[in-house]
């Protein structure tokens, strides 16, 4: 992702100024994670929000030896244990590169400072935690009240590509589906 690729994308949530922008580029940093990098794990504090050039992540936990996926991130989209990140409090997920990743990674710190110059990168980011945070509340309805075979199609429907990135017990485990009926949905359903 480069210069001009990540200003469009942010623009998309709420407009910056060059200016703003540029300040906020600055700050980032490149980072790199090799496949099966933990990038935080439990009761780390995440202290970057990561915006993914190259790679696919996946947030999960485990408990009683069960992993449970939470969310997939890849190119041209931010990534981070949220809560974590916000409020500088230990994670209690894991953030794990499934392939090799590249990010510009801000620091929680420098973050701050810009919130503090420029009302309009607050604004921003506002902005993408309501996204995040309403991405969140219809992914509870989909598990809520879709069947699996719905829930199914509406991962193809929405990410597609991740069916070649993703191992199939990954994606199983992110749409609640026992990975067995997760391999019968993928040879029967036309996508």
């Amino acid at each position: 992702m480069d210069y001009q690729s990540l200003y469009q994308l942010l623009n998309r949530f709420s407009f910056v100024s060059e200016s703003a922008f540029k300040a906020l580029f600055d700050k980032l940093k490149n980072r790199c994670f090799e496949k099966g990098a933990l990038m935080i794990s439990p009761g780390q504090v995440q202290t970057e929000l990561y915006f993914i050039k190259k790679g696919t992540q996946m947030s999960f936990y485990e408990n009683s030896h069960k992993l449970h996926v939470m969310a997939f991130t890849y190119a041209s989209d931010f990534c981070a244990i949220p809560d974590s990140f916000l409020l500088q409090q230990p994670s209690k997920y894991s953030l794990q590169s499934l392939t090799d990743s590249e990010v510009l990674a801000l620091t929680y710190t420098d973050l701050q400072k810009l919130f503090d110059e420029y009302q309009e990168i607050e604004r921003l980011f506002r902005k993408m935690t309501e996204m995040i945070l309403a991405g969140v509340l219809d992914r509870q309805l989909e598990l809520k009240s879709e069947n699996m075979e719905q829930r199914f199609r509406t991962f193809c429907t929405r990410s597609p590509h991740l069916l070649q990135l993703v191992p199939q017990k990954y994606l199983a485990s992110y749409l609640g589906i026992d990975p067995t009926n997760f391999s019968k949905l993928i040879n029967s359903i036309r996508i």
